[in-house]
C-alpha cells in the first residue's frame, strides 16, 4: 500500500528530492547532481527513506527535471514546468508567476491554481541562467555565496552584452578599467534580471511572484528581478524544493480525482 509520495527533481547542478505524506513534507534532500543523475537520485530517495523510516515499496516515486529519463526507478516522470508550477502553489498559495533560474536554463510561467497557463524558457543561451552567475563568479576570483554578499552594496555598473561569450569579456574589461567588484556583481545580476524581465513579457507576468531554483535565497537577486519587473518577488525557505514538491504533488492530485 502507497503511504507517501516522493518528488525527485534532479537538475543539472542539484538533485532535490522531498517526501510528502499528502500534503505534508515529512523530509527534504538535496544533493550535487555529479556526473550520474540515475545513482544521485538513488543516494537522494535513500536519503529520504532513513530520514522517515518509509521503505520504498510504500512509496510512490516521481522524477522531474533535466536527469529524470534516467531515474529508472521511478514510477513516472512528469515535465518540470508542470511541477514546478504546482510546487509554486503549495509554497505560495494563489501564485500567478513562478520564476525560475535553474543551473542550465531559466524560465517564467504564469500559473492559476497550479496550473500552468503559459511559459517562457531560456535554454539557448547561458546568460540568465545560475551557470551564468557561477562563471561569472569564478571569472572574479569568488565563490557564489561570496558573489551574492557583494550584492548587499547595492552597486551596479552596466553591462551591455545579452550573451555569456561576451559579457564574460566584458567582465574582464570593465575590472581592468577599476570597476569594483561590487559594482560588476551588481551590472552582472542585473543582465540576468533583464533577461528573465524579457521572458516575464511574454505570458503576461502577474502578482503574486515566487522565485524558484538554487538562486532564489540571493537577495540581491530577488530585489533586482522586483525593480525590473515593478512587483515584489517573494522567496520561500523551500524554493529550491519547488519542482520536487510539484512531483511528489502529482501522485496526490491524481488520487484526488480517481
Amino acid at each position: 500500500m502507497i503511504k507517501a509520495s516522493i518528488g525527485i527533481d534532479c537538475g543539472s547542478a542539484a538533485c532535490k528530492g522531498v517526501l510528502l505524506r499528502e500534503d505534508a513534507i515529512l523530509a527534504s534532500c538535496v544533493m550535487p547532481t555529479g556526473w550520474s543523475p540515475r545513482d544521485t537520485a538513488r543516494a537522494v530517495l535513500a536519503q529520504l527513506l532513513s530520514q522517515t523510516g518509509f521503505v520504498q515499496e510504500a512509496v510512490q516515486i516521481i522524477a522531474t527535471g533535466y536527469g529524470r529519463v534516467s531515474i529508472d526507478f521511478a514510477h513516472r516522470t512528469v515535465t518540470e514546468i508542470t511541477c514546478h508550477a504546482l510546487g509554486a502553489d503549495y509554497l505560495l498559495p494563489g501564485v500567478r508567476t513562478v520564476i525560475d533560474i535553474g543551473g542550465q536554463d531559466s524560465k517564467v510561467i504564469a500559473v492559476e491554481a497550479g496550473q500552468v497557463l503559459a511559459f517562457q524558457m531560456n535554454t539557448k543561451c547561458a546568460a540568465g541562467t545560475g551557470r551564468f552567475l557561477e562563471m561569472s563568479a569564478n571569472r572574479m576570483g569568488i565563490d557564489l555565496a561570496e558573489f551574492a554578499d557583494l550584492l548587499t552594496a547595492g552597486k551596479s555598473c552596466s553591462l551591455s552584452s545579452m550573451c555569456a561569450v561576451f559579457a564574460d569579456s566584458e567582465i574582464v574589461s570593465q575590472l581592468a578599467a577599476g570597476k569594483s567588484r561590487e559594482e560588476v556583481a551588481g551590472g552582472i545580476v542585473q543582465l540576468v534580471a533583464d533577461r528573465t524581465t524579457a521572458l516575464a513579457a511574454r505570458v503576461d507576468a502577474a502578482p503574486p511572484i515566487l522565485l524558484t531554483g538554487g538562486l532564489a535565497d540571493m537577495e540581491g537577486l530577488r530585489l533586482a528581478l522586483a525593480k525590473q519587473l515593478g512587483h515584489p518577488v517573494a522567496a520561500a525557505g523551500l524554493s529550491r524544493f519547488a519542482g520536487a514538491i510539484g512531483a511528489a504533488r502529482t501522485y496526490w492530485r491524481k488520487r484526488v480525482r480517481k
